[in-house]
């Protein structure tokens, strides 16, 4: 009776472990046979046990004793040449990031693929190429067709100066001070609230829509308490100057204990009237201002994001009482789940992007 030649423990090991491990079917149906026949199980009843024929279970055999572990991964046929090797699909990835204007078009502004696929065979990248297989190409090389975005870097001379008084304050270890950082969402007015929510399909939810606004306008003043992760806020019919001055003494309420607090805040300038800076300095309140035109250094923003989704999509608030307890609830929630499930003092991760 043909049998497998003796096995070693580790041998044995390795082929146990293909056959619980190995994500190849047939790696583990040739493991198995080896195991089987090693353990004293005849060629055909091995044959019963993988369901395969007599002559595979044999060959199986055979070839694991002349060649041994190698006789167990399958030798596939390397096919026929891509027609589309790696270096022409370097060279339509690099067509495709380029601008049509760059390759004499001066009409269209961006590619769509009929275009495109006409440009690489004019320009001899590519004998000839169907619209699917470019398709197919491009999102196997990563390169999708998005929405085009706008950044905006900051001019600000004192930049740099600004920058590290910020990072002085946010990365604190130990003996952290009272860092809060403020801003105005807004405005807001009663009207039906669109968004994303789950629906069924072809079923979306609606919203009334209106044309009028009668209940005027509010503004969410926010302030994040940063080493703490805690968020509060209220509502006010405008964010003027003195509104601003009895926003600093509602902060200042917040720490009955006292306690330089520093002010994390945009350039506004309801923020700096002569009246916010003699009350900031009568209650103890530093300004820290972040660069112009660098709102996402302000670790409040990130949340409002939050707050304005959580709140407001798929909403219709007929009252401000109504939108009110909405935001008391949303900003409740958030403190519970985003803003002191660490106790550590996080870093300034809004700023990765």
């Amino acid at each position: 009776m043909l049998r497998v030649r003796e096995l070693s423990d580790e041998e044995g090991q390795a082929l146990s472990r293909l056959v619980k491990r190995s994500n190849d079917p047939t790696v583990v149906k040739r493991a198995m046979i080896v195991l089987h026949s090693y353990q004293g199980f005849s060629p055909p009843k091995i044959a019963g046990l993988v369901l395969w024929s007599e002559d595979w279970v044999r060959r199986v055999i055979k070839d694991y004793n002349r060649l041994g572990r190698d006789a167990l991964y399958p030798k596939k046929s390397p096919g026929p040449e891509p027609k589309f090797p790696p270096e022409i699909r370097k060279a339509i990835v690099r067509f495709a990031l380029a601008r049509p204007k760059d390759h004499g078009w001066q009409a269209p502004t961006s590619w769509s693929l009929d275009l495109l696929r006409e440009s690489l065979v004019y320009e001899g990248v590519v004998e000839s190429i169907s619209r699917e297989r470019l398709r197919q190409i491009l999102v196997e090389e990563s390169v999708t067709f998005q929405s085009v975005k706008t950044w905006k870097s900051s001019k600000d001379p004192k930049f740099a100066e600004k920058l590290r008084r910020l990072n002085e304050l946010t990365n604190r270890e130990h003996n952290p001070p009272i860092v809060v950082s403020v801003d105005e969402m807004g405005p807001i007015s009663l009207q039906p609230y669109g968004g994303h929510t789950w629906a069924r399909s072809a079923h979306p939810d609606r919203v009334p829509a209106t044309y009028q606004r009668l209940g005027g306008v509010r503004y969410l003043m926010g302030a994040y308490d940063y080493y703490h992760r805690r968020f509060r806020g209220y509502l006010t019919s405008s964010k003027s100057g003195e509104g601003y001055v009895r926003f600093l003494q509602w902060v200042r309420g917040r720490y009955p204990k006292g306690g330089r607090i520093y002010l994390i805040q945009d350039n506004l300038s309801t923020h700096t009237t002569p009246a916010a800076v003699a009350e900031a300095q009568r209650l103890r309140i530093t300004f820290v201002p972040t660069p112009t035109n660098a709102s996402h250094l302000n670790p409040i923003e990130t949340h409002f994001r939050t707050i304005r989704r959580w709140t407001f999509t798929g909403s219709n608030y007929t009252s401000w009482e109504e939108a009110n307890e909405h935001l008391r609830l949303t900003i409740r929630r958030l403190n519970r789940v985003h803003c002191v499930t660490n106790s550590r003092p996080a870093h300034r991760w809004w700023t990765r992007h």
